[in-house]
């Protein structure tokens, strides 16, 4: 099934057949295996930075986070890089051997896993403290199974409600910091200092009607 689990406020939607992962943007070609679909190298935006600041534990991920020798520091994003095999992927170009797949175009993500994934384990963050892509994705099998329940247009529309406000209360962090001169390139301790100081918002998702898919699917994905 599908469901909504909610996580200090922080939306997470749920596929109990991930452990038996059968999608093909599942499949590792790199070292790490049983990664599913964790290939995603995480932007962790203002909003998402502000959440870890205002806990010790989020702080203390942050800090790992942002040490990491692969993350990149912008000005208002931390995008943490994580593994990815370049040799294997050229050599898998080359060979004119690809996977046969119609739905994804960029190759790489058999190659890449993300820096938090482990394997066979999942993400090791907790869901308060990952970004909402990887909250609130669910790959394409996922998707072909539930889209005929009525319940689908509710997960869909929720999910970009949610996604318009995230960016809105992105904007308006940007813009304090715009006024107190500040951004994380040139004062990382400053400003996670002034998002501790910022109220942290919460969003009130609805708990959506679990989706239940029939048992004459195989489960993956």
């Amino acid at each position: 099934m599908v469901y909504v689990n909610v996580d200090h406020g922080i939306p997470q939607y749920v596929y109990t057949g991930c452990k038996n992962c059968t999608s093909i943007m599942g499949i590792s070609l790199c070292s790490i295996k049983n990664r599913g679909c964790c290939y995603y190298y995480p932007r962790f935006t203002l909003l998402d930075i502000q959440r870890m600041a205002h806990s010790l534990k989020g702080l203390h991920i942050l800090k790992s986070i942002s040490k990491l020798p692969s993350s990149e520091i912008h000005s208002f994003e931390i995008h943490a890089k994580g593994y990815f095999d370049e040799e294997g992927y050229m050599k898998y170009m080359e060979s004119g051997n690809k996977i046969d797949t119609d739905s994804i175009r960029d190759h790489s993500i058999f190659f890449k896993a993300c820096p938090f994934v482990k394997s066979g384990y999942g993400c090791s963050l907790p869901p308060r403290y990952r970004t909402y892509v990887c909250n609130l994705f669910l790959c394409n099998e996922v998707m072909e199974k539930i889209k005929s329940d009525r319940n689908f247009e509710a997960y869909m529309r929720e999910r970009e409600r949610y996604v318009r406000w995230v960016e809105w209360e992105n904007t308006s962090l940007r813009e304090i910091l715009f006024e107190n001169d500040l951004d994380l390139v040139r004062d990382l301790e400053g400003t996670v200092k002034l998002l501790q100081e910022i109220p942290l918002n919460i969003y009130d998702f609805p708990q959506l009607q679990p989706i239940v898919i029939s048992q004459g699917f195989s489960r993956g994905a």
